[in-house]
């Protein structure tokens, strides 16, 4: 019941994402945040599609499980060098950036990108992204194209007369077979306001579950 409460939420959202990604062998995919609950299916999802993946997440910790979810490259964002080591692992940079984080991750992780890129944006952690004019510049002689993917866009590509069903019956037929495993943290209800704290200093790994006392 815990992997399909995180699959009806994080999951949908995951494969509402993906439909924006054209993964495949030969794509290269940055994933900050790799280590919560969107980073982690979105890691096994494109190492599924025979993807490379280039993992960010925060702290050794949280960059461990990463790479022990399938990342090729799984580096500590808090760290000065972690763009070097990208660079010089894959010079030839990233196609395809998983944006969840804005700020000075996502400014950094965006002169890492390949020409003809996708920045594709769905959340704002680190707070909202500035650019400068040169910079603006330089993306689209790049030819990076960026897109935010939540909302109207995402249901209007997922098609169908209930978008979020159908997104939600992709993301639980991924867990039936295998092929996703949700990050979870679980708690007892009667904890709740300990679920909260943890949310609140970052102090979680994947998706929360609150879960009632059996009978």
């Amino acid at each position: 019941p815990a992997q399909a409460v995180a699959m009806i939420g994080t999951g949908r959202t995951t494969l509402g994402i993906l439909q924006f990604a054209g993964l495949g062998p030969g794509s290269t995919a940055l994933v900050p945040a790799a280590a919560g609950g969107i980073g982690t299916l979105l890691v096994q999802y494109a190492k599924n599609a025979g993807a490379t993946v280039i993992a960010l997440a925060g702290g050794p910790a949280k960059t461990a499980r990463a790479a022990a979810n399938g990342a090729d490259l799984a580096l500590d964002y808090t760290t000065p060098d972690w763009p070097d080591t990208v660079r010089a692992h894959h010079p030839g940079g990233a196609t395809v950036f998983f944006d969840s984080v804005g700020g000075a991750t996502a400014r950094t992780a965006l002169g890492l990108l390949a020409p003809g890129a996708r920045h594709l944006v769905f959340g704002w952690s680190g707070g909202p992204l500035t650019l400068t004019d040169a910079e603006r510049a330089d993306l689209t002689a790049r030819a990076i194209t960026t897109q935010n993917v939540l909302g109207p866009a995402m249901l209007q590509r997922a098609g169908g007369g209930n978008p979020l069903r159908l997104l939600e019956t992709r993301a639980l037929a991924e867990a039936a077979a295998g092929r996703l495993r949700p990050a979870l943290q679980r708690y007892p209800l009667a904890d709740a306001a300990a679920a909260h704290r943890a949310l609140e200093t970052r102090a979680t790994t994947g998706k929360v579950v609150l879960e009632p006392k059996q009978p």
